[in-house]
């Protein structure tokens, strides 16, 4: 029986076989470069053709490294010259890349554009037509894999804000050549439960591990659904043709599971705030309601024959004390000036003054003489006293 041996020992073993072979120290090789990054100053990217990748390494302080890495884009087609390496730890291969030379753009990344450019022109990444996620969504379906980090962050995220939601998992294989058919059926068969909103996506990748939500038929598929849809592939460098399509598109699961699920706890205080609202507005109306009622009992009240007969009674009472202050008020003048012209006539009564001696003189046609120059001598007079009359002649006159 072989003796076993370490996992250390295999990787070093299989390094050292890769650092010794001629070949591999030194090689030329075409692909198309995709899920380019950068970190710490160095940049990797994976090298790919129709049917196999390998991942590759731009250590910019590199002695031998002759990289311009604005150069290096996704998408395009490049001639990498490098060493093949083994990274022991991890026991993963790499080309570490001392040369790249851009020969275009890459068939994938050509019939992709070409079919993001046709949907464009069909209106299918118009935001006219894309439909608003709910605001108390609690049925959300999930298109993703079932043994995935995808589903587990979403599923999280959801019942951690509303454990009341219920989420319903149509489990999707999302790599590989077939993926798309379960992603399409997924999508079909969720749309037609009535759910709130739809969830399509998975836990991040590389281009080449998102094919299937860059086919046509996934966006056909997303375009079409009555459902609200997330788009929730997990790339952020650049957007999946699912990502363009879908309704809202967020950058990673997690980010799709909190924008699809309200926050139970804010609910609460928003239906209780909404409670104190409507028990404000229902005292405010009653109070109106009241004070009308007030107001038309006031009108009633005022228009009942009683209360008009009242005012009627009112009003002919003040009209008679008014009249009987006029009527005072004038037999208090008539009666003043009743007294006066009696006192005026006193002062001209004849008899009053004949009972003082005076009499009251008379020619014989009964005129009334006041002065000598009516008179002559021989003229007959009459002289009425208090008592009777005398008649007389005029015998002189001085």
């Amino acid at each position: 029986m072989k003796e076993a041996i370490s996992v250390t020992q295999l990787n070093r073993y299989i390094k050292e076989l890769v650092s010794d072979d001629r070949i591999l120290s030194n090689v030329l090789v075409k692909g198309e470069i995709s899920n380019l990054k950068e970190s710490k100053g160095n940049y990797y990217f994976v090298l790919k053709d129709e049917s196999s990748s390998i991942s590759c390494i731009v250590f910019t302080h590199y002695s031998g490294a002759q990289v311009n890495v604005n150069e290096l884009c996704d998408g395009q087609e490049f001639i990498i010259e490098g060493k093949v390496a083994v990274y022991e730890k991890g026991g993963t291969y790499a080309i570490y890349v001392s040369k790249v030379t851009n020969i275009g753009l890459g068939d994938y990344y050509i019939k992709l554009e070409a079919l993001k450019k046709k949907l464009m022109e069909l209106g299918m990444f118009d935001e006219s037509y894309k439909k608003e996620i709910p605001k108390y969504a609690t049925r959300i379906g999930v298109v993703t894999a079932k043994n995935g980090a995808a589903i587990k962050d979403i599923y999280k995220t959801i019942i951690d804000k509303n454990p009341y939601a219920e989420v319903i998992l149509y489990p999707a294989t999302v790599q590989g050549d077939s993926a798309f058919e379960t992603i399409v059926n997924g999508i079909m068969t969720l749309d037609n439960m009535g759910l709130d909103v739809i969830i399509v996506g998975r836990g991040g990748g590389s281009i080449e591990d998102l094919y299937a939500f860059n086919d046509e038929r996934v966006a056909y598929a997303i375009f079409n659904a009555k459902t609200p849809i997330i788009s929730a592939v997990g790339h952020e460098i650049n957007d999946s043709i699912s990502d363009l399509v879908a309704d809202v598109r967020v950058a990673t699961p997690t980010a799709a599971g909190n924008l699809a699920t309200f926050d139970y706890s804010e609910f609460e205080s928003d239906i209780e705030n909404y409670k104190l609202s409507l028990d404000d507005i229902i005292e405010s109306r009653i109070n109106d309601i009241r004070e009308r009622i007030e107001t038309k009992k006031s009108a009633l009240q005022y228009l009942a024959p009683k209360a008009k007969l009242d005012r009627y009674k009112d009003a002919i009472k003040d009209k008679e004390d008014k009249i009987r202050y006029i009527m005072n008020n004038k037999m208090t003048d008539l009666k003043s000036t009743t007294l006066y012209y009696i006192e005026k006539l006193k002062s001209r009564n004849v008899l009053d003054k004949m009972k003082a001696g005076l009499g009251l003189i008379t020619d014989s046609k009964g005129m009334k003489i006041t002065t000598i120059k009516e008179v002559k001598v021989g003229n007959d007079l009459n002289v009425r006293l208090v008592d009777g009359s005398i008649k007389t002649k005029v015998l002189s006159i001085r």
